[in-house]
């Protein structure tokens, strides 16, 4: 994907967000649905106008952040090797971030919206998005499985992505089927679990096989 394409795309789905949210302001209420617990239903609210502006400028946010990347990565530590798959990174979370920006907008109109299974399948997509590109992300401080061990290591951050992509396709799978079918509470939580530690662990144990821990003898020639 282009830088053309990203910048492109990535307007016309902030665009959309902003539009929608000037339209239907006058006739949104004061308080806007913002938070929905486990079963559904609306647990928190947050009063105009940051109710209604809040996910438009978090989807901007993110992205000037990810258009930053480039520009602020240290020599050694470039982005240049994996500009597609920063573009593709770029578009799926400001598309996301959009979405749920017109979900919570729609519901605040009082329409039902099953919030929990479109933010479920939502993070599902986005997931095995994500996943299917990890292992094309090169050494960056920004993006990716940053463990100290990924970071001191090609090979180990190679292995370590390849691994970590597999995870992310896999649960994010889960959690594109738990917006249909819904699986017990311990299945969602062992599969955070799951993404946030496997691929740390792995990073470990893989540099200890492959590099190990022990200082060289700076007496020995």
């Amino acid at each position: 994907m282009t830088r053309l394409h990203t910048n492109v795309l990535c307007l016309i789905f902030i665009g959309i967000s902003i539009a929608v949210a000037a339209y239907l302001y006058p006739s949104l209420p004061e308080q806007i649905p913002t938070h929905w617990n486990l079963a559904g239903e609306v647990d928190d609210y947050t009063p105009k106008p940051w109710g209604v502006l809040i996910l438009p400028l978090a989807a901007i946010f993110v992205f000037v952040v990810m258009k930053l990347i480039p520009v602020i990565s240290p020599k050694g530590f470039r982005t240049d090797q994996f500009t597609g798959v920063l573009n593709i990174f770029t578009v799926t979370l400001v598309g996301f971030m959009s979405a749920v920006a017109l979900l919570v907008l729609i519901a605040a109109t009082g329409r039902n919206v099953h919030m929990n299974e479109m933010i479920f399948a939502g993070v599902g997509i986005l997931f095995i998005i994500l996943g299917n590109y990890l292992g094309k992300v090169r050494k960056n401080f920004f993006l990716g499985i940053r463990t100290p061990w990924t970071l001191a290591s090609d090979e180990v951050w190679n292995r370590t992505h390849r691994l970590g992509g597999w995870v992310f396709v896999l649960i994010g799978f889960l959690m594109f089927l738990n917006a249909f079918i819904r699986l017990p509470d311990g299945v969602l939580i062992g599969s955070i679990v799951v993404v946030a530690l496997v691929p740390v662990v792995y990073s470990f144990v893989l540099y200890r096989r492959l590099e190990g821990f022990e200082e060289e003898d700076p007496d020995i020639d």
